[in-house]
Order: C-alpha cells, then structure tokens, then sequence
C-alpha cells in the first residue's frame, strides 16, 4: 500500500491532499480538522480538487507565490455555483480564515 492511501481521518485520505506532480503532500494538522468539521456538518462527500502544490505546480496553475496551498493550509473544493453560499456560510461556522467563491469554475477555495 502507498503511504498516501493512509485514511487521516474518518472521510479523508492523504491522497486527497497530494500535489498532482511530485505526489508530496503538506497537509497542516488544522486544514485537515476543520475539513473534517466541515464534512460532518455539510453531510456530503469535499471533494479537494487542490491541496498541497509544489513550487512547480503552484506556478503552473498561477498561484501566488506565498500561496497557502504551498504550506499545507489551503485546499479547494469542488462545489457548484448553486451550493457555494451555503457552503461557504459553514465554513465560516467551522473557522476557516478564508472562504474565496469561484463561482464559474466550480470550486470554494478554504484557508486555515
């Protein structure tokens, strides 16, 4: 078994978090806390379309250069356009620091 197909909590794999390229993963004990939260409160299946991203990959998709993705403290989550304001009002609830809608292409970013 890959080390990154270790279950980190009860819905959340540390697949989930790794960078696309290199397969590294960060993951911050608290991203990972508060997304738990997150699921349990939101009762549906979070998708993480982005965790951790290596520095190349974090060019790649035109990432800021301090990009919270690059420390382990930021994932995006794949949600409709039409979920995103009830999403984003229970993240709040679950203390993330950040909350970005992209409404036309289909994700919440989250920050810790």
């Amino acid at each position: 078994m890959r080390v990154n197909e270790l279950r980190v909590s009860e819905n959340f794999k540390l697949r989930e978090f790794e960078c696309p390229c290199c397969k590294t993963v960060k993951l911050h004990p608290l991203l990972l806390e508060r997304l738990q939260e997150l699921r349990n409160i939101w009762q549906r299946p979070i998708v993480i379309t982005s965790g951790y991203r290596c520095e190349k990959r974090n060019s790649e998709v035109g990432g800021v250069p301090r990009s919270r993705h690059r420390e382990g403290r930021a994932a995006d989550i794949h949600v409709p356009a039409n979920r995103q304001e009830e999403f984003k009002r229970l993240a709040e609830v679950c203390g993330f620091a950040k909350v970005i809608l992209y409404l036309e292409r289909g994700f919440v970013h989250l920050e810790t």
